[in-house]
């Protein structure tokens, strides 16, 4: 069996509208109750990408440069979001539905809680849950 086997959008995933070199495709973990079309840079949540059979599991944005020039901190070399907000929490090829699936809930990937990213002028950094 291939990666391509492993049907994401029957784990929870759904493919982004995002075009990357060669034949990557880039998911995001869906959020139960939240209506998000495209994709939020600001958004931590659970994203993949796979080109062929490997693929990267991470927790964090989609984009940390993408966010810091967003929330207007890129001139700020204290903050590195790619730093504070990135988990990897797998690398490699997934050959079979059943380990994609296995995997999948042993890295808890439903326990992963999505939040937005703010930034607010008595805080500083804040992160919003999305229930």
């Amino acid at each position: 069996m291939t990666a391509e086997m492993f049907e994401l959008r029957k784990h929870g995933f759904r493919k982004l509208p995002i075009s990357g070199p060669g034949h990557l495709e880039w998911f995001e973990r869906n959020i139960n109750g939240f209506d998000g079309d495209g994709y939020d840079p600001l958004r931590l949540n659970v994203y993949l990408t796979r080109d062929g059979g490997f693929t990267t599991i991470w927790f964090g944005l989609l984009d940390s440069a993408a966010a810091e020039h967003k929330l207007g901190v890129v001139a700020d070399l204290s903050v590195n979001l790619s730093e504070l907000y990135e988990e990897i929490l797998f690398r490699g090829d997934i050959e079979s539905p059943a380990f994609g699936a296995t995997l999948l809930e042993a890295i808890r990937v439903d326990q992963k809680r999505a939040c937005v990213l703010k930034m607010s002028g008595k805080f500083g950094l804040e992160c919003h849950a999305i229930k």
